[in-house]
């Protein structure tokens, strides 16, 4: 092999090595972006159920049994607990207003 040959032979080898450089350390950011990218969409379209996993819904789905859960639909969603609070709340300033009237002689509290 002539001097040229080898030159030639180490400018291919050197662009080689270049190429595989850039491929490795360009490929890890890639491969952590895709990670991401995966974890964020389980996360948003949710993942099936497999054997000894259950289902886990996604953010749509998450949001509708939400929404779902804050009107009032007379069938004990979480909004009917608290409509439901509430009023047993006023009955109850209510009568001890009227409580508090009976025993100081018409002063209410407050």
């Amino acid at each position: 092999m002539t001097l040229e040959q080898w030159a030639a032979a180490s400018v291919v080898l050197g662009a080689i090595l270049t190429a595989l450089t850039l491929a490795v350390t360009v490929s890890r950011p890639l491969r952590r972006l895709a990670r991401h990218n995966e974890e964020f969409r389980q996360d948003w379209y949710g993942v099936p159920a497999r054997p000894g996993h259950d289902a886990v819904p996604g953010v749509p789905e998450r949001l509708r049994r939400i929404e779902t859960e804050l009107r009032p639909n007379g069938r004990g969603t979480l909004r009917d607990a608290v409509n439901d609070a509430e009023r047993r709340l006023k009955d109850v300033e209510s009568r001890l207003d009227d409580h508090l009237r009976a025993q100081h002689g018409g002063t209410s509290r407050g």
